[in-house]
C-alpha cells in the first residue's frame, strides 16, 4: 500500500504544482526535457483514459440515439453508394466481395484514418482552460482522442458481423492480422494530425481547411470504388499513403489476404517517424503555444 500511495501522491503533487512556460529553448537542457518527457509519458495513459470515460458519458448523456451515432454515418454512407451504384448513376465496376461488405468495410476503416486525423487538435482546442491553467499532461488529452477513436471503431465492427454473415463472407486466419492494418491507419492519421496541431491551435483556418481536406481525401482513395489498373487513373490513387494500409486491412477482413501491398511497410515506418517528429515539434511548441492561448 505505501508504494501505490506514494505513487498517487506524487501524481497529486505534480498536478498541483505551478509551471512556468519560458521562451527559452527547451533543448538547452536535455536532461530536463527528457525528465519532463518521462514524468510526463508516466501519468498520461491512466489520465487519458479518465478523460475518456468522462468525455463518453458527456458525449452521450443528452442524446436519445446515444452510441447508434456512430453507426449511422457508415450506414448511410453505405447505403447512399450502393444505391447509386444499383442504379447504375455510378459503376464502380466488379469487386472481390459483395459492394455493400466492400464499401461498407471500407467506410469504417476510412473512419479510423479520418477520425485520428482530426482528434489532435479536436482535443486540444477543446481543452484549452485546461492547457493553460493545469498540469493535466497534453499527452492524456491526445491518448483520450485515440482511446475515443478505437472506441468508435470497435462499435463499428460489431456492427460489420452481422453484414459479413448476411453476405455469407466468411473470416479466415488473415483477420487476425487486421489489428495491424487499423493500427497502421490510426497512426498514420494521429502523426499528420499532430504535426498540424501546433498551427491549428493558433489560427481556425487549419481546423477549417482539415475538415475540406477529409472530405476530398476521401474520393481520393479507394473507399468505395476498386483500384484501377490503368496508369494515369490510379496514380492519384497510390500516391495516397492510406491507399495500401486501407486496401490491405479489408483484404485481410474480407478476402483472407495475408500479403500485404508493397507500400504498406514503408508509409507504416514513415508514420512512426513523423510521430517521433510531430511530438518533438509540439514539446518545443508549446510553451509559446500555451503563451498565446
Amino acid at each position: 500500500m505505501g508504494g501505490r500511495f506514494d505513487k498517487v501522491a506524487w501524481g497529486r503533487r505534480a498536478f498541483l504544482e505551478e509551471v512556468v512556460y519560458t521562451a527559452d529553448s527547451q533543448l538547452r537542457a536535455p536532461g530536463r526535457f527528457a525528465a519532463e518527457l518521462r514524468a510526463d509519458l508516466r501519468v498520461a495513459p491512466a489520465v487519458g483514459w479518465r478523460l475518456f470515460l468522462h468525455g463518453l458519458r458527456a458525449g452521450h448523456r443528452r442524446s436519445w440515439l446515444g452510441y447508434l451515432w456512430l453507426l449511422i454515418p457508415p450506414l448511410a454512407t453505405t447505403a447512399t453508394w450502393v444505391y447509386l451504384n444499383h442504379m447504375r448513376v455510378l459503376d464502380v465496376g466488379p469487386t472481390d466481395v459483395p459492394y455493400t461488405v466492400y464499401v461498407l468495410t471500407g467506410t469504417v476503416l476510412w473512419q479510423v484514418f479520418a477520425e485520428a486525423l482530426q482528434s489532435p487538435l479536436q482535443q486540444l482546442s477543446s481543452a484549452r482552460n485546461i492547457l493553460t491553467r493545469s498540469r493535466t499532461p497534453h499527452e492524456a488529452l491526445l491518448l483520450a482522442g485515440l482511446y475515443q477513436v478505437l472506441f468508435n471503431f470497435t462499435v463499428r465492427v460489431v456492427m460489420l458481423l452481422p453484414v459479413f454473415f448476411w453476405f455469407g463472407v466468411g473470416w479466415g486466419p488473415s483477420v487476425l492480422l487486421a489489428p495491424v492494418g487499423v493500427a497502421a491507419l490510426l497512426l498514420l492519421g494521429f502523426s499528420l494530425g499532430l504535426l498540424l496541431t501546433p498551427t491549428g491551435l493558433l489560427y481556425q483556418d487549419i481546423s477549417r481547411g482539415l475538415g475540406l481536406l477529409v472530405g476530398f481525401w476521401f474520393f481520393l482513395t479507394p473507399v468505395i470504388y476498386p483500384p484501377t489498373a490503368r496508369w494515369a487513373a490510379s496514380l492519384p490513387g497510390w500516391l495516397n499513403p492510406v491507399t495500401p494500409l486501407l486496401l490491405t486491412t479489408r483484404g485481410w477482413l474480407t478476402r483472407g489476404e495475408a500479403t500485404p501491398a508493397r507500400a504498406f511497410a514503408p508509409v507504416l515506418l514513415l508514420s512512426l517517424l513523423c510521430l517521433c517528429a510531430a511530438w518533438l515539434f509540439y514539446r518545443l511548441a508549446r510553451p509559446h503555444l500555451i503563451a498565446r492561448l
